[in-house]
């Protein structure tokens, strides 16, 4: 796996340095952290994963109309319900995911129901533990879907605490606001936390540790027992690379030395950055992409602070994409938009400036970045750094206001004349079917990926997680708020599938990547029930290896036979297994 990727980062290097400056649903419920992990239950038993069956299929349900009747039914008008400032615990996730043990300490983070006539600010939240109060401030404010927050961080120290506990939350507890606060009785709720003997903290997160690694631009940051720490020296270089390119790309060399942080969990597409960079280095990485893409990408945020401050969140991802010369691979941008036309998914740039984050991610940062591309091909790159530098949200009311005033300021051209000249570009290229199809399948599998993390990884879901600073978790919280995830075997399972998705799709086997998103989403319209051979058989294979002291990471499925790699609960380093499956059942035949 790593030479894998050592190689996708070195031939993407190699190629984005010969071409430079070429043409380049709703929200889910907060899990509580007690709630049992899901089975997953096999409903079928596994045959040949491609070949059509019908009983692979859900059951069709016949439904017989109601008799006629004389007398016509009445017709009733739902109630409203009203736009009230209200709690529940769904609204509510505790840290480090899935479980709490003793000696964790606890991060809140609150997301209620707030009107917007409610300035979040202004509204208080009392948290009790066994009806002691353990915090009493304010909600912070919107994140990125435009959801009211709250991130109350380590203020609950479980050490020497196992057991049941009673957790309250009261919202506005001295009734200070009126207007949006009519029922005052839905401003609190409460609900049973365990927290689990620190004996049974799994293996890898006792003796956690951070270690440090210097390179010539970087300070690297991994914890002990993971991925990144085994691979830590490739990675070192891995950062060089990515660094350098994303310098030259702006022109603009880091005026201090980078930290990047390894995480062994995967948050939204797999990285984040603020003052440092944050990226997901796993060995079941089902929604991260290229690794090198993904650090060039953390880079350009990083330093382009320097020369635009105040960049807007349109801008500065499309430079991050443009950048990286491509958003989770190398690809053209120009030929990547122009597909997008031919889907019908084009989402037109008032909208798209406005509401970047809530909307469909791959369209909006593949926009993002061929918007960024076409003004530097048709203007150049300094008069678009100036461009970039001197663009604010502050400079209008709104976001798309401001683009388009600088465009007329720094172009002559407002924002819906030079989006009409880059439609017609755009219109004029003939991306191949290839291209298309890719693109297709890239929408539908990373829509895929976030309809499996609201429902079974929900803290992981780029719209609702919460991005710590790395700094302050190695100095105040816990190695498991940057490591600690959902594995129960539905987990392990949809995530090997995901991958299997993403091979097929480098290898443009598009059918083949599409035949496993039917089963994948079959699975989650059916709560977790594996109802056909083809999801059967990863399940099957998860559970024989699972039972052997392995934990799977990563399964390559040719007809009846899969070679599987696989970790042990006490090591990070990685065994490629054999299984064959013989009368229906999978056998591990070498180790």
């Amino acid at each position: 796996m790593l030479l894998k990727r050592l190689i996708t980062v070195i031939v993407s290097a190699i190629i984005i340095l010969l071409v430079a400056c070429r043409p380049s649903p709703a929200p889910s419920s907060a899990q509580m952290p007690e709630v049992t992990q899901t089975k997953a239950v096999i409903t079928q038993a596994p045959e040949d994963p491609f070949t059509p069956s019908p009983s692979a299929l859900p059951p069709t349900v016949t439904t017989t109309p109601p008799p006629p009747t004389s007398t016509p039914r009445p017709t009733f008008t739902p109630t409203a319900i009203p736009d009230d400032l209200s709690i529940t615990d769904e609204n509510i996730q505790l840290y480090p995911v899935p479980f709490i043990f003793s000696g964790d300490r606890v991060t809140f983070q609150i997301q209620p129901h707030v009107p917007d006539s409610i300035t979040v600010s202004d509204i208080t939240v009392e948290i009790f533990l066994d009806n002691q109060t353990i915090s009493n401030k304010t909600l912070g404010s919107r994140n990125l879907a435009g959801q009211a927050e709250g991130i109350f961080t380590w203020i609950w120290d479980t050490t020497g605490q196992p057991g049941d506990h009673e957790i309250r939350v009261v919202l506005d507890g001295q009734d200070t606001i009126q207007e949006g606060d009519e029922n005052q009785s839905n401003n609190e709720t409460s609900f049973i936390v365990e927290v689990r003997r620190a004996g049974e903290r799994p293996l890898a997160e006792r003796d956690a540790t951070w270690v440090t690694a210097e390179t010539d631009c970087c300070d690297v940051y991994a914890l002990t027992r993971t991925a990144a720490y085994r691979d830590l020296p490739e990675l070192l270089e891995a950062v060089e690379m990515a660094v350098a390119q994303a310098a030259i790309r702006l022109h603009e060399e880091p005026d201090s030395r980078l930290d990047v942080f390894f995480i062994d969990r995967t948050i939204g597409q797999g990285g984040f950055a603020g003052s440092e960079m944050v990226a997901t280095y796993v060995d079941r990485p089902y929604a991260t992409g290229n690794l090198h893409e993904l650090l060039v990408h953390e880079a350009v945020h990083v330093i382009d602070r320097q020369f635009a401050p105040q960049r807007t969140k349109f801008l500065a991802e499309g430079v991050a994409v443009w950048a990286s010369g491509g958003h989770y691979k190398s690809e053209d941008l120009n030929e990547r938009a122009a597909a997008l036309l031919e889907l019908d998914r084009f989402i037109p740039l008032s909208q798209l400036v406005e509401d970047f984050y809530p909307l469909q991610h791959e369209i909006g940062y593949l926009q993002a970045g061929a918007f960024v591309t076409y003004l530097i091909d048709q203007f150049g790159w300094p008069t678009f750094a100036d461009f970039y530098s001197n663009t604010s949200a502050d400079d209008a009311t709104t976001e798309m206001q401001a683009l388009d005033l600088n465009l007329q300021t720094y172009y002559n051209v407002s924002l819906s004349d030079i989006e009409t000249e880059w439609l017609h570009y755009l219109q004029s290229l003939s991306p191949n079917a290839n291209e298309v199809l890719d693109l297709e399948t890239t929408i539908r599998f990373y829509d895929t990926i976030r309809r499996y993390q609201k429902l079974y990884d929900p803290s992981a879901h780029y719209l609702q997680a919460w991005l710590p600073h790395p700094h302050e978790v190695r100095k105040e919280g816990n190695p498991a708020d940057l490591t600690r995830h959902p594995q129960s075997e539905i987990n392990i399972t949809l995530e090997v599938m995901f991958q299997a998705v993403d091979a097929s799709m480098k290898t443009s086997d598009y059918n083949r990547a599409n035949v496993m998103l039917d089963s994948i989403d079959r699975i989650l319209d059916k709560s977790g029930a594996f109802s056909d051979p083809f999801s059967a058989n990863y399940l099957q294979i998860v559970r024989t290896a699972t039972d052997f002291g392995y934990q799977v990471q990563e399964i390559d499925l040719q007809g009846d036979v899969a070679t599987v790699l696989a970790t042990t609960s006490s090591g990070i380093h990685l065994t490629e297994l054999e299984l064959q499956r013989r009368r229906g059942d999978w056998i591990l035949t070498s180790k």
